[in-house]
């Protein structure tokens, strides 16, 4: 009798466990191997445009272009001294460095050209960790990747047939100290930060976005150059060497260096101390795979065509 008892229990043990889906397979005692978890990753969803909105977004495509070729600024070649020996906080030794004549634009890139090129509803294309940035399309455009960097610039050339680029660093500090031989001020454009920069000390809000041309221009009509969001270079950073090769006038084309890597970022940011401001003053991005919240790009061009 004990022993039919026992029967009925287990069979109604097993039979409880097969209705829940966990019986396992018998082993003998033997490790059971489990299978490597596979990562599904889901496309971004892509659709058609109509005809409409085809030639709705082209002609947006052009007023934006148009737009940023109005806003490019000649920044006349010379011979200036980069750097700073006097000032604290520096991060770079003075030294001279010659510069070609080149177009910088006078506002960061803002949302609305970034979007009308990035956003993959009108393009082919599989970007599976695209950034949207949806604060305005007035706002700086930040938290953008290397790689995306690279494709925005690809596409806008291809589109406007002109070869807008990275700046270097020589090229964004000359423009910063509005193309003199020596900086004349501690900030771009001013002694006093809060005329200039938007940056800790005067910063409203939270913080999380920030609206371009709020502040006075430098001599050269260039906005934000001191605050605002920090401003990547074509330069990778390197600690001060005598040795150091300087990268003077950029050449077109960008392509962003495979793996994990390093790059020159200049200006400061909305969190950033005085002392971060300073024309010669260096941030460093370690780029690796991913944006940042601080660091957003200022288009350059060695020539414009008509």
């Amino acid at each position: 009798m004990r022993r039919l008892f026992t029967t009925i229990v287990a069979i109604a043990a097993l039979t409880a466990a097969s209705a829940q889906g966990i019986i396992r397979p018998k082993t003998s005692g033997a490790a059971v191997k489990k299978k490597p978890a596979t990562t599904v990753r889901h496309k971004k969803p892509q659709r058609t445009p109509s005809p409409k909105e085809r030639f709705d977004m082209d002609a947006h495509r052009k007023r934006l272009v148009n737009k940023l070729l109005g806003d490019m600024v000649y920044v006349k070649g010379g011979t200036f001294t980069a750097g700073c020996d006097t000032v604290r906080f520096n991060k770079e030794r003075e030294r001279e460095i010659t510069l070609d004549s080149y177009y910088i634009c006078k506002y960061e890139l803002s949302q609305a050209l970034w979007d009308a090129f990035m956003n993959d509803n009108w393009w082919d294309g599989d970007y599976e960790y695209y950034t949207k940035n949806p604060m305005g399309t007035d706002y700086a455009k930040c938290n953008i990747s290397c790689k995306e960097i690279q494709t925005f610039l690809e596409r806008l050339n291809a589109y406007c047939g002109q070869e807008f680029r990275l700046p270097t660093e020589a090229e964004w500090e000359y423009a910063a100290i509005e193309g003199k031989p020596k900086a004349r001020y501690r900030f771009s454009g001013s002694n006093n930060a809060n005329e200039v920069a938007v940056y800790k000390d005067n910063l409203e809000g939270e913080g999380k976005a920030y609206y371009m041309g709020r502040k006075k221009p430098n001599g050269l009509g260039l906005y934000d150059m001191s605050g605002g969001i920090a401003e990547m270079c074509y330069d990778p950073y390197n600690t001060y060497s005598p040795d150091r090769p300087v990268t003077p006038n950029g050449k077109k084309g960008y392509k962003c260096p495979p793996g994990e890597h390093t790059h020159v970022t200049k200006g400061g940011h909305y969190q950033s101390l005085e002392h971060e401001l300073y024309p010669w003053a260096r941030g460093l991005w370690i780029s690796n795979g991913y944006g940042a919240w601080y660091v957003t790009i200022r288009l350059v061009a060695t020539e414009i065509r008509k």
